[in-house]
């Protein structure tokens, strides 16, 4: 990590405003990123997936908010079965810079995989 991204992830956890371009910045890399990387974790299920049913709820208006808000972002897949992940804004601004960041979005990730994955077993099943 560079020296300036860990300052930049310093002071929004310290509640220092930054640039808007710079938090429109952030937060695009931060949802692609957690978007690819809950990508790469289906695959590896060996899931069937098309990445066009991967999106955020209403991404491309609040990835253009110049302010850090107090609210959750829902990541939404929309296939079978439909499961959704909630991340606070302040994780998707520092992931995976931040560790306490990426502790919080990999749970949420890992929740979203097991619930796919307990679902495509049971199909299997039947």
């Amino acid at each position: 990590m560079r020296s300036s991204d860990q300052e930049t992830v310093a002071a929004l956890k310290r509640g220092t405003p930054l640039t808007p371009q710079r938090l429109i910045e952030m937060r695009s890399k931060g949802m692609h990123t957690v978007r690819f990387e809950f990508i790469v974790r289906l695959l590896r299920l060996n899931t069937q997936i098309i990445t066009l049913s991967i999106y955020w709820e209403d991404g491309r208006e609040f990835m253009q908010v110049p302010t850090v808000q107090n609210t959750q972002r829902k990541l939404v897949y929309a296939s079978e079965p439909r499961v959704a992940g909630l991340f606070d804004d302040l994780s998707l601004l520092c992931y995976p810079l931040d560790p306490d960041a990426k502790t919080r979005v990999d749970a949420e990730l890992d929740r979203m995989v097991k619930a796919i994955g307990g679902y495509d077993r049971r199909i299997a099943e039947q």
